[in-house]
């Protein structure tokens, strides 16, 4: 008897379970976002922000994250493929030579203030070595180091310590100038079984505060939302509020494995996998005793969602404007955005021929986004 009612207990359970899971409201999402902009070189690029998968009572259950450079044509890469972006990886290629052996690449790119001296753009590194003549008894100190990025500024020993230190640390080595080149280059496998070992590889490492290559990151991102069992908003507001470009990279770890800085693309492509679309435009009037009236105006800046407040007179011209909430660039998109900034100061002023008012090199995003707020309201105001 006893037998069977536990039978009856673990059916009733097995019903209850499935009852469950048929009542669950189970939905896709889908959302391509597409950043067209310039590389730092100023070559033409676009990235393709992918974000899709499946919700279960809103909870994400499966996830498809990635970012497409160049996507649709013939160069096209994915950022999660270790060759496709230069984040925490390191290139090496070993070539036989007449006498033996030489490296020809030996490369590093990666972030670390010490490297910058003080100059926080050049804290991104970009760093590579060679040797003309490649032994078992060349020693790191022995490499010729080149700072590509700027091809003029000498990278002396300390510097290539502290860049080369995150690939050794792969190895469990201490680098030190008097480590074996050998004990870097297994880790390419280009040193093995005693020999060099003609060839080219890439590898990651773990970088500055943690994070690995591109790929690594995003993976981590997307195992954190499904780990944290977060909703598609619970993500949008993770995006905006997380590893903004004003937060110390130091600071950037509420995800584990994961520095990536979260601009506005992160989380344009979110809001378009709830919404469908973006949004832009006023989102609120207010009308003041003295006569004016308050445009709230919702434009996409670099950094994101940019909220403008547009004051305009009786007779429907703009006397002032402020910007309420912003995440753009410090030092970039952040100046024009400032209380009484010369550039929200062009914009009134020349609120009649706004074509005539020029976006500020290097933040265009942000200039073209509180021109838009401009037209918005004024638009708004004279229906």
């Amino acid at each position: 008897m006893k037998k069977v009612c536990s039978l009856l207990l673990v059916l009733a359970l097995l019903l209850s379970v499935s009852a469950c899971a048929e009542g669950a409201k189970v939905e896709t999402f889908s959302a391509e976002y597409e950043m067209v902009g310039t590389t730092s070189a100023g070559l033409p690029k676009n990235d393709t922000f992918i974000f899709e998968g499946e919700t279960t009572d809103g909870i994400i259950t499966k996830l498809n994250f990635d970012i497409v450079r160049n996507k649709g044509a013939e160069d096209e890469y994915s950022k999660k493929d270790i060759m496709g972006y230069m984040m925490n990886v390191s290139d090496a290629t070993v070539e036989a030579a007449e006498n033996g052996f030489k490296l020809t690449t030996f490369t590093v790119y990666g972030y670390d203030p010490a490297f910058s001296d003080g100059d926080a753009y050049y804290a991104q590194y970009m760093v590579s070595a060679s040797c003309d003549a490649l032994t078992e008894d060349t020693l790191f100190q022995d490499l010729t180091f080149l700072d590509m990025a700027r091809p003029d500024n000498a990278v002396t020993l300390d510097k290539a310590l502290i860049v080369y230190g995150y690939l050794a640390k792969e190895a469990g080595i201490e680098l030190a100038g008097e480590t074996p080149v050998k004990d870097l280059l297994a880790l390419h496998g280009l040193y093995a079984d005693g020999a060099f070992v003609a060839g080219t590889n890439r590898v990651s490492f773990a970088g500055y505060n943690g994070g690995r290559s591109y790929g690594e990151q995003i993976d981590a991102i997307a195992a954190y939302i499904l780990e944290n069992q977060m909703t598609l908003e619970d993500v949008y507001e993770m995006f905006r509020t997380v590893n903004q470009a004003s937060t110390p990279i130091e600071d950037r770890d509420v995800i584990s494995g994961a520095t990536i800085t979260f601009t506005g693309d992160f989380q344009r492509m979110v809001y378009l996998a709830i919404h469908g679309e973006l949004f832009q435009g006023v989102v609120n009037t207010t009308e003041n005793e003295d006569g004016t009236v308050v445009k709230e105006v919702v434009t996409q800046g670099f950094g994101g969602e940019i909220e403008t407040h547009v004051t305009l007179d009786a007779e429907g011209k703009i006397t002032a404007m402020s910007v309420r909430d912003a995440q753009e660039t410090d030092g970039i998109g952040a100046v024009l955005t400032a209380d009484d900034s010369d550039f929200l100061n062009a914009l009134i002023a020349g609120q009649d021929d706004l074509d005539a008012v020029d976006a500020v090199t290097g933040a265009t995003v942000t200039s073209n986004a509180l021109k838009q707020a401009v037209q918005f309201a004024l638009e708004d105001a004279a229906e």
